[in-house]
């Protein structure tokens, strides 16, 4: 078994209220629009509970591919500053990802400065860093968009 360390490390800044950024993260509509991975995917939720000490449950994958199971615990919730959770992503039954992810929200002058940070584990090298930082990168544009709408 191989484990590697990875961490991304993103920022955005948003011309849009902190209470608007951090809300579309909040929503599971809002979350389902610009979380949505794309052309050919599919994304839904199990479980969507925004709350300290509760989980949210998403699958996604290539329509009649192979599907992937993102778990979310929720270990800080704090409005308009920041957001914590432990995370998992399997696929097949085997665990391929796990770690933190810790969002931050500072009000600027012009609206949002949003950092993201991800820090975790790849396994048995199904998953890797830069996977990861291409998806949220992807993630973050999609929710610039939909703050513009």
């Amino acid at each position: 078994m191989t484990i590697v360390p990875g961490t991304v490390d993103l920022s955005r800044d948003f011309r849009r209220p902190v209470e608007a950024v951090f809300a579309a993260w909040a929503d599971e509509r809002a979350q389902l629009t610009w979380g949505d991975p794309g052309e050919g995917w599919s994304m839904r939720f199990d479980a969507f509970h925004f709350a300290v000490c509760q989980t949210d449950i998403c699958r996604f994958g290539p329509d009649g591919g192979p599907q992937y199971i993102n778990e979310n615990r929720y270990l800080a919730i704090e409005p308009g500053r920041r957001i914590v959770y432990a995370t998992s992503l399997a696929s097949d039954g085997r665990l391929t990802f796990a770690g933190t992810v810790a969002v931050a929200f500072e009000a600027t002058g012009g609206g949002t400065h949003m950092r993201l940070v991800e820090q975790g584990l790849y396994f048995d090298g199904q998953d890797d860093v830069a996977g990861h930082r291409s998806g949220w990168e992807s993630m973050l544009d999609a929710l610039g968009g939909y703050l513009w709408r």
